[in-house]
């Protein structure tokens, strides 16, 4: 089953904020946000925790799954409004967190959006001054939160190099950031693989082997059942099924990888208007991918 990421998903299990941007609560004795969407989406998960914690000073441990501005954006937001609230991440994003042209990066691209929802935000100060990262993810970390409860660690490079994965045993649930395909508009599969294509497939062979029966998704939808368990291999055939589409124009286009970024944005984006995304980050990501399978292809 497909579902949007809003609202309760499964025992002790929610997304908060927008189903565009979840961040999803692990209630229990120790509870657990992962990832905290765009800057702008700080009041809304704090309104959500205190929703469903009672009290939003409850929240014991932030974990984000890379350090891109739409799945870390919120945090510092959290940490300046809860008290004793420790961010969980990979070693690598934790220092990207603290590099000015990365914080720069992530102010530019939330910047539009601070100000088209100025009016959603009011006074509160949602700015990414750079975050300080207290837990350092490891692959094979286990982190246990008590009644028979915890959270593996996986790292899952490929979409970024800092990428980690979140699975809870209990709940068969994968917090899976963009380590797995998306979807677009016709619930076609979009890989994002961007620091690494032959790192982005290795992690989705690690995650098959997984028993999943929920995907938390990184936007919009979560996958039960069936759904879940088939996505991580439909992902790895439309990964594939990408690289081989930008090899072949690279190959028509004499390897101009700008020419390529441009046909695949024109077709994709503006003529079959397929993509969820704003624009200047897609084509952030599309450049990326390209440039991917293009250095691939020297080795």
């Amino acid at each position: 089953m497909i579902q949007e990421s809003t609202g309760k998903i499964a025992d002790t299990l929610y997304a908060l904020g927008k189903p565009a941007l979840p961040a999803y609560l692990l209630t229990g004795k120790i509870p657990i946000l992962f990832d905290a969407g765009m800057t702008i989406m700080g009041p809304e998960y704090l309104k959500g925790l205190e929703e469903h914690l009672g009290d939003a000073h409850r929240l014991a441990y932030n974990f984000l799954t890379h350090s891109h501005f739409d799945h870390s954006g919120a945090a510092p937001y959290l940490k300046r409004k809860i008290r004793m609230l420790k961010t969980g991440a990979s070693r690598l994003a934790a220092d990207i967190f603290k590099r000015p042209n990365a914080i720069q990066l992530i102010q530019s691209l939330s910047k539009d959006l601070e100000e088209k929802f100025k009016s959603q935000i009011g006074d509160s100060d949602v700015t990414f001054n750079g975050l300080d990262v207290d837990l350092f993810m490891e692959d094979g970390d286990e982190v246990d939160l008590g009644d028979g409860c915890g959270v593996q660690v996986m790292a899952t490079p490929g979409h970024t190099r800092d990428a980690v994965s979140f699975y809870i045993p209990r709940l068969k649930a994968l917090v899976g950031g963009e380590a797995v395909g998306g979807f677009d508009y016709n619930f076609s599969i979009r890989p994002q693989f961007l620091s690494s294509y032959d790192d982005y497939l290795a992690s989705l062979e690690r995650l098959k082997n997984l028993e999943v029966n929920l995907l938390l998704m990184g936007h919009f939808y979560v996958l039960t059942g069936e759904e879940a368990k088939g996505h991580i291999l439909r992902s790895i055939e439309a990964t594939r099924a990408f690289a081989e589409r930008i090899e072949a124009e690279l190959d028509c286009l004499q390897g101009n990888q700008d020419e390529v970024v441009k046909k695949i944005f024109r077709e994709d984006y503006q003529e079959k208007k397929l993509i969820p995304q704003e624009e200047r980050p897609f084509l952030i990501n599309l450049k990326a991918q390209v440039k991917a399978v293009a250095e691939r292809k020297k080795v």
